[in-house]
């Protein structure tokens, strides 16, 4: 909670696998034209721009490995993010993609959504899923979902989606409309607008973006600085939106990749961009994923929870 009482509405704009490269030809990211990303830096998208403390905007670079030794790796990095804690010291090591059951444990008791929750404020997953995803118990969740559903947020699909209250996890809905389902494809300007509005009705709204994670293993019809692009422009349409006395736009990342010329991941630290009310304090809290969460609740509760309650009903 910042000066005067006022408490932020937050957008939490994840994304898997961008990190802070140098600022060189090398680097896929710097071949990206990125005009929202620069304005909020005032430079381009490497290690070089970081730290930034320039009006609304604040950004630092964090931590990945959290004093682990390897390379940071999702399942570990937004367990992190979304609990506070570290994950990788817990499990010893870097999980890659889903958490274990121990980390699922972790995100059922102390997730952000939770402890959000706990203290009654509204909570949304921007992110739409098929609903026979949803449905199949069998599939992995990620940690986002996990934390999402264990929570009782509401889980959105493509009817959601349709309906425009919802955004797929890749802006325009090209990858679910390329496997058959009945979407409309949307420019990322579109995307970036929903995000806003959505982030206007929710104490705390969370997006996922998984496309540039898979941009740089190779498994996404784009190459990294087309989807870097996507981001920007969305990300620009949702600043134009968000009203930075009242609002809080917050975009950072697992573990670092996208930067990588092979796309593999690295030990680089990762973003962490604020812009809008209380700005400033959040970044000066944060080191490392671990910080985060604390800080964002810091932000929206005035101070951290000492505990998390029973669940509430269904937003």
């Amino acid at each position: 909670m910042g000066a005067k009482g006022v408490v932020p509405r937050v957008l939490f704009w994840f994304v898997d696998g961008l990190g802070l490269g140098p600022c060189e030809d090398a680097n896929p990211l710097l071949r990206a034209a990125t005009p929202a990303l620069r304005r909020l830096l005032g430079g381009p998208l490497c290690a070089a721009s970081f730290p930034v403390q320039d009006g609304w905007c604040a950004a630092v670079a964090l931590d990945a490995t959290l004093g682990v030794p390897g390379r940071p790796q999702s399942g570990t990095g937004q367990v992190a993010l979304l609990a506070g804690l570290n994950a990788a010291a817990l499990e010893g090591r870097h999980v890659p993609a889903f958490p274990t059951a121990r980390l699922r444990s972790v995100l059922r008791g102390r997730s952000l959504f939770r402890r959000l929750r706990a203290r009654g404020l509204p909570v949304a997953l921007a992110n739409a899923y098929p609903r026979a995803y949803l449905q199949d118990r069998r599939r992995p969740r990620g940690a986002f979902l996990l934390a999402a559903q264990s929570a009782g947020v509401l889980l959105r699909d493509l009817e959601h989606l349709r309906a425009g209250r919802a955004v797929a996890a890749d802006l325009t809905g090209q990858g679910l409309a390329s496997r058959g389902y009945p979407v409309d494809v949307v420019a990322p300007e579109v995307a970036g607008r929903r995000l806003a509005a959505l982030a206007s009705r929710y104490a705390f709204t969370a997006f996922e973006f998984f496309a540039l994670d898979l941009a740089a293993h190779g498994r996404w019809p784009a190459p990294v600085p087309a989807v870097l692009e996507q981001l920007d422009r969305a990300l620009g349409a949702a600043l134009d939106q968000l009203d930075p006395e009242d609002h809080l736009l917050v975009l950072t990342s697992d573990h670092g990749g996208a930067e990588s010329p092979d796309g593999t991941h690295t030990t680089n630290p990762v973003p962490l961009i604020v812009a809008g009310f209380g700005a400033h304090a959040v970044a000066a809290r944060c080191r490392t994923l671990a910080d985060v969460a604390p800080a964002l609740e810091e932000v929206l509760t005035g101070h951290p929870l000492p505990g998390v309650g029973p669940d509430s009903a269904i937003l």
